[in-house]
């Protein structure tokens, strides 16, 4: 009997369906660490960021306690996140990651559990607001990125990419898996699932990965005094103060794009898709990081986000036409996936991998009480104008002041 025409090509496409899983076994094997930590980022910003967002009005609902309240066990899990970073990265620079990994996972759940068991006000917040700082400070990319540093000395760059990309889709999983939850179950039996699925989450990298210290790592590039001397440097502190303009521009958008397109005559259900679209461009932003830091490099690719950004806000600030408000969507969904890899990048190298872990945990804590300001302080333009685009042109012009501290960077910082 003849052939079946059939054969050849199944031959061939199993020759190539090997290949393929070849491929996909070879790329695990070789990167398996980073994809844990980008699969942990996902459970606890999951957790501790998105989720709050869907849970805090059941809450209010079901226990009559205000919103403003609530609210404020969110902002103390901020500020004791950025309080404990410092520790956290001193104890991964010192003790490798395990001891980070699970110890920020049982104090912060159980803390969480404390928070869905708890009948007054003032224990949730204390419970929420210690326990969500303490995953923050332990579990966020101040550590994943420092431990990403030592990991992957030689090829950094795909690596920052991998673990932003994959922990991107924290927000594209947890907004409607919290939804979910909270439809199908009470709030606090939905938060103790919640609390278990961020175990899930972060075991794996947590047992898994092993070292991480700063006496298994090599000491190369960056700063090497003291902790205290580092932060005396002027490229560290012209570095602290390009992220903190940025990361004030970023809150400020963020807090305001929606009523600003609203503000205008835009639907708030046209407005909320918009934002939506936005936060889904930052997958691709992300993945398109690695390519244009080959392409640019660290320096040149920071230089092109912040001036697409000062470009990319403007439309918020004219009439409400399409064309212009999809313009900001991409341009600045795009960036922003990419801009938090690349100022780990940036700071990875001015610091190099001794002690990293204190540095950026110094560094997140100083950033992040700065950057706090931006919708504050945009904020009164808001009220003292009666409407958004002065915020947005301020907006525009911190990007652009970024730019500024970027172009005259001391030249021994980091080189394309």
């Amino acid at each position: 009997m003849a052939d079946s025409p059939a054969g050849p090509e199944n031959e061939s496409g199993q020759s190539r369906g090997g290949r393929w899983l070849r491929r996909i076994r070879t790329t695990w094997m070789r990167w398996w660490t980073v994809y844990l930590l980008g699969i942990l980022t996902v459970g606890s910003y999951g957790l501790v960021i998105y989720s709050f967002g869907v849970i805090i009005g059941p809450v209010h609902e079901a226990t009559g306690w205000s919103i403003g309240s609530l609210a404020g066990s969110f902002t103390l899990s901020l500020l004791v996140g950025g309080a404990c970073g410092p520790a956290t990265g001193w104890m991964l620079d010192r003790y490798g990651s395990r001891p980070v990994l699970l110890g920020s996972l049982i104090a912060g759940s159980a803390l969480l559990l404390v928070a869905s068991s708890a009948t007054s006000l003032a224990v949730f917040v204390a419970a929420w607001g210690l326990g969500g700082g303490i995953i923050s400070a332990g579990l966020f990319y101040n550590v994943t990125m420092a431990l990403t540093t030592r990991l992957f000395p030689a090829d950094r760059v795909r690596a920052f990419a991998i673990l932003t990309f994959v922990g991107g889709f924290a927000a594209v999983i947890y907004f409607p898996l919290a939804g979910l939850l909270i439809d199908l179950l009470e709030w606090r039996i939905a938060l103790r699932v919640m609390v278990g699925l961020l175990a899930l989450h972060v075991l794996p990298a947590a047992l898994l990965i092993s070292g991480g210290s700063a006496s298994s790592a090599k000491t190369t590039g960056g700063r090497q005094g003291s902790v205290k001397d580092v932060f005396r440097s002027r490229d560290v502190l012209q570095m602290m103060a390009m992220f903190s303009l940025a990361s004030m521009a970023f809150g400020a958008i963020q807090v305001y794009h929606v009523p600003a397109m609203t503000a205008t005559g835009v639907s708030l259900g046209t407005a909320t898709a918009i934002a939506s679209a936005r936060g889904l461009l930052s997958l691709p932003g992300r993945a398109l990081m690695e390519p244009l830091v080959r392409k640019a490099g660290v320096v040149g690719s920071i230089g092109a986000a912040y001036a697409l950004m000062a470009f990319g806000t403007l439309p918020l600030a004219g009439n409400g036409d399409m064309v212009w408000l999809m313009t900001f969507v991409i341009v600045t969904g795009l960036v922003f996936g990419a801009i938090s890899p690349l100022h780990g990048l940036y700071a990875s190298e001015v610091f190099g991998e001794r002690r990293i872990g204190t540095m950026m945990g110094v560094q997140s804590l100083i950033v992040s009480l700065v950057s706090a300001t931006g919708p504050a302080i945009l904020g009164l333009t808001v009220d003292a104008t009666g409407g958004y685009r002065l915020a947005i042109l301020l907006a525009s012009g911190l990007f652009l002041g970024a730019l500024a501290l970027l172009v005259t960077r001391p030249r021994m910082a980091v080189e394309p």
